[in-house]
């Protein structure tokens, strides 16, 4: 299928170890993951945009690789993380906007700041479209204390992303040290992709829903990948167990459950998901308006993601929130 968007797809400045960034060796030796992970991770304008192009992607939207300024505990390191790489991912997108977009990162130590830096991208660069957080916020002089952005005191930040109509995307990034040595040590293959990822990310969703932020914001628009980190097939039980009796002080608005926010509010994604089966029962839980397509490159295959049926038939369903991010994308066109 030809004239695909794709919206999880990794990026990653040379310099970002020093600034306490993703660095490639860190995660797997050199070639175990998308062949030569670090250089695929810089490239943007050579062996990526051909395989766009031999694989019918018209449009690739491009984010800070994992876990960026999330990553970082020190306030003022995640703040120039984000800085640097936004500044950079603009000037790169804005060599061929007609083909790529950005995804802001930001330090979310401070909801103001947050908002400030937001603001900033949006109004002073070119070529984002939208808000990449990669989970909670590392904090703390250890690095072990986790920030989440269902407290109250995020509601500054969540209230510029609606007014700028800025959609967030949440993506799974690694444990904090004590998360991993209390919960995965022995396991630490499950820590990841394979499990991890998905648990933290989808506990935070949840919690960002059920603490009636969307409510609060009802302009606001979250993104989740990897065929929605797990919740499609759980929903009936997130909705049932939910129970308003045993949760009275629950913030979600009383006469909703947390399926009637997917195809208006909260959109998944099939990044590096490429399973049919899987892909109809999102539908059929969440509604086919709530699948966006992704390929989560290059951590995931190209030409996998879009020859693959599952892939190929989601892009038809990514509709509703688009119309909005491709308006967005037209005033940096000009």
């Amino acid at each position: 299928m030809l004239n695909k968007i794709a919206l999880e797809e990794a990026w990653n400045i040379p310099d970002a170890a020093s600034l306490g960034g993703f660095q490639p060796g860190g995660l797997a030796p050199k070639g175990v993951i998308g062949g030569d992970l670090g250089a695929n991770l810089i490239d943007v304008h050579g062996t990526r945009l051909q395989q766009m192009d031999e694989n019918g992607v018209e449009f690739m939207v491009l984010s800070l690789v994992s876990a960026g300024p999330q990553g970082v505990a020190d306030k003022e390191g995640a703040e120039k993380l984000a800085r640097i790489g936004n500044d950079a991912l603009s000037k790169e997108v804005m060599k061929n906007p007609k083909r790529f977009a950005g995804l802001v990162s930001l330090s979310m130590h401070d909801p103001a700041q947050a908002s400030q830096e937001l603001r900033r991208c949006w109004t002073e660069l070119k070529g984002f479209i939208g808000v990449m957080l990669n989970d909670f916020q590392s904090s703390g002089p250890d690095g072990n204390t986790m920030l989440f952005y269902d407290h109250p005191s995020y509601d500054p930040f969540w209230a510029t992303a609606a007014e700028l109509g800025a959609p967030v995307y949440i993506h799974p990034r690694a444990s904090t040290d004590e998360i991993a040595e209390k919960m995965w040590k022995g396991r630490a293959h499950l820590n990841f992709s394979a499990l991890g990822y998905a648990n933290r990310v989808n506990m935070h969703l949840l919690g960002i829903i059920t603490a009636g932020v969307l409510d609060r914001f009802p302009a606001l628009k979250l993104v989740v990948g990897h065929m929605g980190e797990h919740i499609p097939y759980d929903l009936y039980r997130i909705d049932h167990k939910l129970n308003r009796a045993r949760f009275p002080n629950m913030g979600m608005r009383k006469d909703k459950l947390v399926r009637d926010y997917f195809g208006t509010q909260v959109f998944i994604t099939t990044s590096g998901h490429f399973s049919t089966p899987a892909l109809l029962c999102a539908m059929a839980e969440v509604g086919a308006e709530s699948v966006m397509f992704s390929i989560d490159y290059p951590f995931e295959s190209i030409p996998n993601g879009c020859t693959n049926t599952a892939i190929a038939l989601a892009r038809r369903t990514a509709d509703p929130l688009w119309p909005q991010l491709c308006a967005e994308r037209n005033r940096f066109w000009m």
